[in-house]
């Protein structure tokens, strides 16, 4: 017997890390491009840019000082670090 799931809408979290020149990816293309690109300054151009749009992009004090940022997933929040994230 088939039975409908609910399942919650995501855009805005795909949003948050796709979107055309404010998502995270997008981004982290654009610090990989420049010569000056670093990991700080790619958390800096994330505070900056992805803390004013997204209610899904959580960044603390104490996250600020680590490189670290968190993303609200369908699953609650998850902690990402930005070291080496141009490296890869």
């Amino acid at each position: 017997l088939w039975k409908f799931i609910p399942f919650p809408d995501n855009q805005d979290v795909l949003d948050l890390i796709d979107k055309s020149r404010t998502g995270i990816l997008q981004i982290l293309d654009e610090q990989c491009i420049v010569d000056w690109g670093t990991d700080k300054k790619f958390s800096l151009s994330l505070y900056s840019t992805c803390d004013n749009i997204s209610q899904r992009f959580h960044v603390s004090a104490a996250q600020r000082v680590r490189n670290k940022f968190a993303v609200e997933h369908y699953a609650g929040f998850v902690e990402y670090s930005t070291e080496n994230w141009l490296e890869k």
